[in-house]
């Protein structure tokens, strides 16, 4: 029994939020209600926020003046949401080129929070962000993360790439009286040894949340499944996050550990987009900080069931205006709202990065996360795959063979890549004991390197 979680929550919490004069446990009471309030009083918010937010770059960044006025349009004549449209997209490129020019007027750079992205995509990008942003981000992100059944003050356990972890005294309190992240385990220091430690942490003191890449997740749900079948790890609700879940990875992990797999997505240049609660019907949009939008190949808004590359604006990062920033993924509008009863925009699905869609010969369209579910499941021997997209009609695939691979398999991937990219279509398997990590510690299992290929 966690002892300390009801005292933490109660207690240390409001204390440390008061001597650290951060406002995020009031911001997270907000949000506790305004995620209940009818969606015309939701996307008024927004529109005020977004009013507000362009006012003040046009006034202070230089940049967005400009594009404002190219745009043929003021900032105050902003008077509905899809208004936003008429702006060109803020790409990668134009955080690497412009850098500290789209930084606000007069904003002290030392107080500012820098979120830099891995590079996984190829686009190493930094992004700045006031205190009070990163305060309301806190306090909402807080909420969705109780949308688990996890409580503050409760323990986490975290499975996560090159976890930073503060090894002096206060970083030790910290964790131990507030954050409650008591172990990790380092997804680029993953093997049999590791794995046993940590679960074996696990058991010793049990997690309420356990957190992490979501295919990390699987790999120690895997595991635990060969290696220790008959060891008890029940937290209240597993954590996924940084990487597309797919339907066989939630459905072992849920099977290991006997409780619902939620949902979440983000990303460093915009932090927390979207998030599942436990009703599992879609991923709640983190509406009070973020608007979004999911657009087709000419840039036009989607309609539900219809995948859109997914396109987001930071309501309320003043240091660093974000407005229609191309994030580089793929998204899904839901066709109903949840049945839990909140309001906010509810996503179907997430369908993984624009990179990872493969486009073929005949000009269809083919997600990752479908490739991953569809195609390379049904090859028998293949414990694991990657697929490589290096031109339209060539592809390479990186293997690591399970114990059954044999002929079958190769006769099965060969009738595989005729049916999905089209006969004639040209490949080369390649074997290795691994698929390789990306410097982060997330993995990829779909890459397209044909330039652009649904934009």
């Amino acid at each position: 029994m966690d002892l300390l979680a009801p005292v933490s929550r109660s207690i240390i919490a409001p204390l440390w939020a008061w001597w650290e004069h951060s406002p995020y446990l009031r911001h997270y009471r907000d949000t506790l209600r305004t995620q209940y309030e009818p969606v015309e009083v939701i996307r008024q918010g927004q529109l005020e926020a977004l009013r507000s937010l362009a006012s003040h770059a046009c006034a202070t960044v230089p940049f967005w003046k400009t594009r404002f006025d190219a745009a043929g349009f003021a900032s105050s004549a902003i008077n509905h949401l899809q208004d936003l449209q008429a702006l060109p997209l803020l790409t990668k490129a134009d955080l690497r080129e412009q850098g500290v020019l789209l930084l606000a007027q007069g904003v002290h750079k030392q107080a500012l929070h820098r979120h830099t992205t891995s590079g996984s995509t190829g686009v190493s990008v930094t992004v700045c962000r006031d205190e009070a942003c990163q305060q309301l981000k806190r306090g909402a992100t807080l909420r969705c993360d109780e949308w688990t059944g996890w409580r503050l003050g409760e323990r986490v356990a975290a499975i996560w790439g090159n976890p930073q972890v503060r090894a002096d005294w206060k970083g030790r309190l910290r964790r131990a009286l507030l954050d409650r992240t008591y172990v990790y385990l380092d997804t680029l220091k993953m093997n049999e040894q590791s794995m046993r430690a940590f679960a074996e942490a696990l058991v010793a003191k049990p997690p309420s949340m356990l957190f992490g890449h979501a295919h990390s997740l699987y790999l120690f749900a895997s595991y635990m499944k060969a290696k220790l079948p008959d060891v008890s790890i029940r937290p209240k609700a597993v954590l996924s996050t940084c990487m597309v879940l797919h339907d066989f990875e939630r459905e072992l992990i849920t099977s290991i550990f006997g409780c619902p797999v939620i949902n979440r997505y983000g990303c460093e240049e915009v932090s927390l987009i979207a998030c599942e609660c436990r009703r599992g019907e879609g991923l709640h949009v983190n509406a009070e900080c973020v608007y979004v939008e999911l657009i087709d190949e000419h840039g036009k808004a989607c309609s539900p069931g219809q995948p859109g590359r997914v396109v987001v604006t930071d309501l309320h990062n003043l240091a660093m205006p974000m407005i229609r920033y191309e994030v580089g993924d793929m998204a899904v509008w839901a066709d109903n709202p949840c049945s839990c009863g909140r309001n906010l925009p509810l996503l179907a699905r997430i369908e993984g990065r624009v990179a990872d869609y493969v486009v073929t010969k005949r000009g269809d369209y083919i997600s990752g996360i479908s490739l991953t579910e569809n195609f390379a499941v049904k090859i028998p021997g293949v414990a694991q795959m990657q697929i490589v997209q290096e031109e339209v009609d060539r592809f390479t695939f990186n293997i690591v063979k399970g114990s059954d691979f044999s002929d079958q398999s190769l006769s099965m991937l060969a009738e595989q890549v005729a049916l999905h990219f089209g006969k004639g279509t040209q490949y080369t398997a390649v074997y290795m004991d691994k698929i390789p990590q990306e410097p982060s510690g997330k993995y990829r299992f779909c890459i397209s390197r044909v330039k652009r290929c649904f934009a």
